[in-house]
Order: C-alpha cells, then sequence, then structure tokens
C-alpha cells in the first residue's frame, strides 16, 4: 500500500494489502478488504463513515482519462507494485500522475462517497457523487456520469454507463437494467462492520488512523 496523502479516521480497519493511491480521506468506522484498489487519479476522493469495501472493488476517481487509458493503467497497477517518487506515488510512469499535484495537492474534482455504503466483491465505480445507504453488488458498474442518490441497490452485473442522475431508493436489476422504487433504504451492515472490526486485524496487517474527525467534513468542501 502507499499512502499518498492518505487520511483515515478513527475505528476505521484498513487493510494493508489494498492499494490506495493518491489524495484519499476515509471516514470512521469503514472497512476495506484487501485486494480493494482505489485510485485518486483525476482528483481526490473522500469516503463517508460506515463504509464496507470488499475484496477486488475498484474505485476510481479517472479525471480525463480516455476508457483506453483507464484500461492501461488498471492492468499496469494490477501487475506493479506501487512506485514512490519524493514521497508521492508514480503508479504508472506513462501517466504523469505526480503532474497534478500543486503544493502537495492534488488537483481536479473531489469524487464524494457518502456513509453506510456497501460495495460487494468486484464492484468498479467511477461516479463522483454517491449518497448514503447505497448497495453495489458484486460485479457491478457505475460509471463516471452518473450520480447515485440514496437508498439504491445495483444489483450483480448491472452496468450504468449513461449519463443520468440514480433517484433515491431506486433499484437496478436484471439483464436489461430494470428499475423499480423499493420503499425503504438498503439496511446498514453494523452487524458485519462490528464483526469484521473484531476479525480482520487477527489476519491482517492494518494502517492506522491519522486524522482527526473533521477533516472528513472539510475534504467534502
Amino acid at each position: 500500500m502507499n499512502y499518498d496523502n492518505l487520511k483515515i479516521s478513527k475505528g476505521s480497519v484498513v487493510c494493508a494489502e489494498a492499494d490506495l493511491r493518491g489524495d484519499i480521506t476515509i471516514g470512521s468506522n469503514t472497512i476495506i478488504h484487501p485486494k480493494v484498489r482505489i485510485f485518486a487519479y483525476g482528483g481526490p476522493i473522500v469516503i463517508g463513515d460506515g463504509c464496507l469495501i470488499e475484496e477486488q472493488t475498484v474505485i476510481i476517481n479517472r479525471g480525463d482519462l480516455t476508457d483506453e487509458d483507464v484500461v492501461k493503467f488498471l492492468k499496469e497497477t494490477e501487475t506493479r507494485p506501487p512506485q514512490t517518487r519524493g514521497g508521492r506515488n508514480t503508479p504508472l510512469r506513462s501517466l504523469q500522475v505526480q503532474s497534478n499535484y500543486v503544493c502537495g495537492r492534488l488537483l481536479g474534482d473531489t469524487m464524494v462517497i457518502g456513509e453506510y455504503n456497501f460495495f460487494e466483491v468486484g464492484a468498479y465505480i467511477e461516479s463522483m457523487k454517491i449518497g448514503g445507504n447505497n448497495v453495489f453488488e458484486s460485479k457491478s458498474k457505475v460509471g463516471r456520469n452518473v450520480t447515485v442518490g440514496n437508498g439504491c441497490v445495483v444489483s450483480v452485473y448491472c452496468e450504468l454507463t449513461v449519463e443520468e442522475d440514480l433517484e433515491n431508493f431506486s433499484v437496478v436489476y436484471g439483464p436489461g437494467n430494470q428499475r423499480r422504487k423499493q420503499q425503504d433504504k438498503p439496511m446498514a451492515q453494523t452487524q458485519q462492520l462490528e464483526f469484521l472490526v473484531k476479525v480482520l486485524p487477527n489476519f491482517h496487517n492494518l494502517k492506522k488512523s491519522n486524522v482527526i474527525p473533521d477533516t472528513i467534513a472539510a475534504a467534502k468542501k
């Protein structure tokens, strides 16, 4: 793991085997499993409190990268360990991440992920604005131009790549990305979070918290 301006709030469990690069702020009581990849390439990423991010999930603030460059970036970061230069991350030499820095701050729009979101195994996320209490099921994909409200579910293998605002309590399901509304928001993964906080430190090296709570609110502005 490369701690390039990585900020972790108290109570979060971030496994060292996860690959986090760039200006990333993580709220309290959030769980990040091994093999997660979070890349703040085009700007900062802020992740709210109580999120659960499972193995092989990819969250990327892609900035102005083309689809071809994103594929190349992810392929190379999958096979190469993080590199450092002058205390900053240089994940891919052909895509000069360090050129986006001014006075230690990563330029570009901030990706904001709200509280109590659940990213299941292999979810792929580019959305720049995600509300709270959403579920992104295994192998789901949400593109950069999609805004996600609150209490939504994107089901297994569903892909949202066309620009849209996904309304609160929407459920996307099936091979045709059908839509319906649910009456209540998905249940928070409170019990699972509490269980993982106790279990993961027994089997994985962790990165300790290093910021005060007010940092999260400041990062969202």
